[in-house]
């Protein structure tokens, strides 16, 4: 793994704070699932993401698979997230290089509550293969599938609330409700794009139709 990597996340984690303090994140259940090699996975009929529109705002709700991750659940509060996230993408990178896990897509991550005396999060690497050895100070996760809501936001990511606003919006119009932990994957920062306007945030949202 380059050590460009850890860079990006550490001039990410510079704002997650305020980028929390925003967000549309229901309490949930700790709904992902630990996995070993043992386990075996059916495939299923899912949308290829590298194939989602790359416009801005809502792409639609798709069909994504279960996602293989290596990833570093956490809590603390509001003060302390920027920290506790940086030490978390800190063991990530270090257990990737350890037991030899090869990165497949954007770092990311999973929010579970919105409460800012204790937040939840979980700061995910998608891998390749399952890796030969377990790492120690985090776990290999396969996350579930399920029915996803797409945003594309661009810009700097203290500006990631009015996505979640027009999200919020977009499900109350369409009967749509959340059924799950929100993701958010990186895909391009000031190391890959020097203009934060282009900046592209994947946000994905686990939905239901309701009535």
């Amino acid at each position: 793994m380059k050590t460009t990597f850890l860079f990006r996340f550490f001039l990410f984690i510079s704002v997650t704070a305020l980028l929390i303090s925003c967000s549309n994140s229901n309490e949930s259940n700790l709904s992902n699932k630990q996995v070993t090699d043992s386990i075996q996975h059916p495939k299923i009929n899912t949308i290829d993401l590298s194939q989602i529109s790359k416009e801005p705002g809502v792409v639609g709700v798709f069909k994504v698979g279960e996602m293989l991750t290596i990833c570093k659940l956490d809590s603390a509060p509001m003060r302390d997230v920027s920290f506790k996230v940086a030490k978390a993408y800190s063991v990530l990178e270090e257990e990737m290089n350890t037991i030899g896990a090869k990165l497949e897509g954007s770092p990311g991550m999973i929010t579970y509550n919105n409460d800012t005396s204790n937040f939840i999060f979980e700061c995910v690497l998608p891998i390749k293969e399952f890796p030969k050895k377990q790492p120690k100070h985090c776990k290999v996760v396969v996350l579930e599938a399920s029915q996803m809501l797409i945003f594309n936001f661009y810009g700097p990511y203290q500006h990631l609330f009015s996505a979640y606003d027009k999200i919020r919006k977009y499900n109350t119009a369409n009967h749509l409700q959340q059924n799950g932990p929100m993701r958010e994957f990186y895909l391009t920062d000031a190391t890959l794009e020097s203009d934060p306007a282009k900046w592209q945030t994947q946000i994905m949202v686990p939905v239901v139709k309701v009535k």
